[in-house]
Formats: structure tokens, sequence, C-alpha cells
């Protein structure tokens, strides 16, 4: 414990001998884990949202509206009995608005703000087999009384394409942003070493082996990596919830991640690569 305590105080010595460049690369280490997190949770929520949609219906049929709900059950049987669907489901207008609610939130009312009235139409939800998905979005397009198709297929496409683009800017991010934070802390602990070379000098004349003399350092490049990520996660803290309240209100129809979970994984994520890069830059250091 005597020699723990040791080594802590003379990381921290070290890290008053050069407070100003100490506080500038903890700054500039928590900005660069800041714009990291960004990224990082616009690629996990696009993830989820593509997994969501995933799970839903493949093909979704609109009927028209003059469409009873015996006609939209016939649709149904004759969509069924095509090849490659495996399921059909008639969702009823009032159906539809029930889960708009839900979406939007129980105290929201549709029916109260439209009088009354429901502009939904009845529609069904295929199941099918993805190798037939383009098959059976054709045969529902020809049938009577269909007004309209969704082929999940388009929109999958398109967005398991932006959330490719944004798990591989995710990942160069994430390097730059640990080669940064090597390199700031790499430098305040060669300062460190070259504002103590006598102190090490006479450790080493009394018989102090290499690591012995070489922990503080690497508790010092720790030290600052911690201290960046502390302070991400202090703003994140503060501001997080209140701009992501406001993403979620301003696309209530996405299926987004629950603010502690995409939270979680960040905090995760910020203080690994913070203390990583700053072990990892102290160790460069006294190799050096």
């Amino acid at each position: 414990m005597s020699q723990i305590l040791f080594f802590l105080r003379e990381a921290l010595r070290s890290l008053r001998l050069h407070a100003a460049a100490n506080v500038i690369s903890v700054v500039c280490i928590s900005l660069a884990l800041i714009s990291l997190s960004f990224i990082v949770g616009t690629w996990s929520n696009l993830e989820h949202i593509l997994d969501s949609l995933r799970t839903e219906a493949e093909i979704v049929v609109y009927l028209r509206e003059d469409i009873s709900h015996d006609g939209a059950r016939d649709v149904s049987e004759v969509m069924a009995s095509h090849d490659g669907v495996l399921n059909t489901r008639v969702v009823t207008p009032d159906e539809t608005v029930t889960r708009i609610e839900n979406l939007l939130g129980i105290e929201f009312d549709i029916l109260d703000m439209l009088d009354g009235y429901n502009p939904f139409t009845y529609s069904i939800e295929v199941g099918v087999d993805p190798v037939h998905a383009a098959g059976v979005a054709s045969f529902a397009a020809e049938l009577r009384g269909v007004d309209g198709v969704r082929d999940n297929e388009q929109i999958l496409e398109p967005l398991a394409r932006i959330t490719t683009a944004a798990r591989w800017i995710g990942g160069v991010l994430t390097l730059a942003v640990g080669a940064v934070s090597v390199v700031l802390v790499s430098h305040i602990v060669r300062l460190g070493i070259a504002a103590r070379s006598e102190e090490i000098e006479t450790l080493r004349l009394l018989g102090a082996s290499e690591g012995f003399v070489a922990i503080p350092f690497i508790l010092e490049g720790a030290l600052l990596g911690a201290l960046g990520s502390a302070f991400c996660l202090a703003l994140l803290t503060a501001a997080g919830p209140s701009i992501y309240q406001l993403i979620q209100s301003a696309l209530p129809f996405m299926p987004l991640l629950p603010a502690g979970v995409l939270f979680g994984q960040l905090a995760t994520l910020i203080v690994g690569i913070g203390v990583g890069a700053g072990i990892f830059g102290s160790l460069v250091s006294v190799r050096s």
C-alpha cells in the first residue's frame, strides 16, 4: 500500500509540474471524445432502427378507402396463397391510430384532433421469404382494391448503406481520437520525464528498477486519460439528456434507443478510449 501511495503521489506531482499544459490536454481529449460520442450515438441509433425495421412485416399492402373489413380479409386470403408468403395480418384503421398514438405519446389523440374522423384505411402486413419479396410486392400491387404497397427492402437497403457508412466513419474517428489522445499524453509525460531527469538518475543509482521508475509516469498518463473522460462525461451528463430529448421529439416515429442505454454504451466507450490512450501514450514516452 505504501508503494502504491508513493506512485500516486509521484504521478500527481508530475501532473502539477506542467499544470497549464495538462489542462489543455485534458480539454482537447474531452472535446475529441465528445465528437466521437456524437458519431457513435448516431451509428448506434441507425443500427437500432435497422434492426427494428427488419423485425416488422416485410411488405405492407395498403387498401383503398372503400374496402370493408370483409374485403380486406379476402385480399389477405389471396395474399396468403401466393408463393413465398409466410403469413398475413389485417390491420384495421383503429389499430393504425392506436399505434401512432403510442408512438407520439399517450396524451396525443388523433381522432379528437380530426373531430372523430379516421383518415386511415385497412392494410395488410405480409411476412415473406426475402427471396420472393419482389414478386410478392408486384403481385400485391396488381390486386383489386390495393391502393399501394410498401416493401421494407426499399427502406432497408439505403438505410443499411447509411449505417455502414456511419460505422466506417465511427471506426476511423475512434482511431483518430485514440491517436490524438496518445500523442497529447505522450508529449506531456515526456515533458515530465525531462523535468525530473536528475531524480530519475538518482533513483537508478540507488538501485531502482526500470519498472519502479516508470510506474508513476504510466499512472500520470492514465490519470490524464481519466480526467479527459470524466470531463467529457460531465458535459454529456449536463447537456446530453436535453439534446437527446429534443431529437426524440423531432423524430417521434423513429424507434431510437432509450437514453439510458445509449449513454451507458457511450460512457463505456469514452472511459475505455480515454484511459487506454492515456496508458498507451505514457508507455510510448517511457520506452523512448
